[in-house]
């Protein structure tokens, strides 16, 4: 019996794949169609394989990037895309799972991922550093601490307001980040949140089954987007040093040249924090019209007002708002059911605002056509 080629094995796994809409729509499986194409000479891509391939190619749509799977299906194909090329395979690791029906396990990886995984106003410095700084109310520290002791003191520095959404996204970044052992908590605490204080509280108590931070003493301590397990990991691998309220660089510096020294070794194990789909925003090509109507804007710089005509979609004129501030006017064709579509609402709001500015800053307005063909 005939042994199969390595390169219709790899097409056989990436057909199975495809399969599957979340990875055909995936910016994975598209690289890694990409991969098998720029090595198709190199791997004696036949005919018949390369025709298999542009079928593929023609098939993938990437509508959003890498979505975190376990496991990421497309990357022990491009493992083995390596393998027959000889080339260095993506760096990962990994969890088995169980692949489409047809697909073959081919000890399944994952790339390595991009850190911080929480996207957020901070400065990043050497992310094998054992300290994370949250400077809370006081915008301008990270910098000032960045400027007397350089980066390389600190995996990431950065503020936080709120003892919610804020809490969520360094608990994320610090569980994703084993060589984070060290919290410093600086600065001034923002009233009625205090994100300080209950950080202490999370530490110290965790939460409960309504996923409210025990025994904080901000207004709104529910962590609605962390798992039990991320939870769990932080209060396990990082220890908390608590300066609340201060502001003194050089004293906060030397607490980091401290920390650093005590530095433990990164926290055993590894975990992978719960993601959201990202999707990639794009035109979709087509126009529906509003069966509300259309709108027609002119600025009116002399009078520093906006008129704003809704028409029918026969033409005809229906109303007329006038006004000086476009979030009002706005509202005001919303109330009176002048849109129907969401896109239409979020079209007249952007147009109302560049017509604004128009007149503010002294350029010419020219209204858009909505998105689509």
């Amino acid at each position: 019996m005939k042994a199969q080629n390595p390169s219709d094995r790899i097409l056989d796994d990436l057909e199975a794949i495809c399969r599957e809409e979340k990875c055909r729509t995936c910016r994975c499986f598209v690289d890694t169609l990409q991969e098998l194409e720029a090595a198709a000479a190199g791997i004696g891509l036949s005919s018949s394989g390369r025709e298999r391939l542009a079928g593929l190619i023609a098939r993938a749509d990437a509508q959003h990037n890498c979505l975190g799977c376990e496991p990421c299906l497309p990357v022990p194909v491009s493992n083995a895309v390596a393998e027959v090329t000889g080339l260095p395979s993506r760096p990962s690791v990994c969890a088995a799972a169980s692949a489409p029906a047809g697909a073959r396990t081919i000890g399944f990886a994952r790339k390595a991922p991009v850190w911080p995984v929480e996207p957020g106003e901070y400065l990043i410095g050497r992310p094998a550093s054992p300290v994370a700084v949250c400077t809370l109310g006081s915008d301008s520290l990270p910098n000032a601490l960045a400027d007397r002791i350089g980066r390389i003191a600190f995996a990431v520095a950065g503020r936080t307001h709120t003892e919610n959404i804020g809490i969520e996204k360094i608990v994320r970044n610090i569980v994703t980040n084993a060589s984070i052992r060290f919290l410093l908590l600086c600065g001034s605490e923002p009233k009625g949140h205090l994100p300080g204080r209950s950080l202490l509280a999370l530490a110290r108590n965790g939460v409960d089954a309504a996923q409210r931070i025990i025994g904080s003493p901000g207004q709104r301590p529910y962590l609605r987007n962390l798992g039990p397990a991320e939870v769990a990991r932080f209060r396990v691998q990082v220890e908390i040093i608590d300066h609340i309220g201060s502001e003194n660089v050089e004293r906060l510096a030397a607490d980091l040249r401290e920390l650093g020294q005590r530095d433990p070794g990164a926290f055993a194990g590894t975990i992978v924090a719960g993601q959201v789909p990202v999707i990639e925003a794009r035109d979709s090509g087509r126009l529906v019209l509003d069966p509300a109507g259309f709108f027609i804007i002119y600025p009116r710089q002399e009078e520093r007002t906006i008129l704003l005509e809704h028409y029918r979609t026969d033409g005809t004129l229906n109303e007329v708002i006038t006004g000086t501030d476009p979030a009002l006017i706005a509202l005001a064709a919303v109330e009176r059911k002048l849109v129907s579509r969401l896109d239409h609402a979020a079209y007249l709001g952007r147009e109302l605002e560049k017509a604004f500015r128009s007149m503010s800053q002294g350029f010419p307005y020219v209204q858009d056509s909505a998105p689509g063909k």
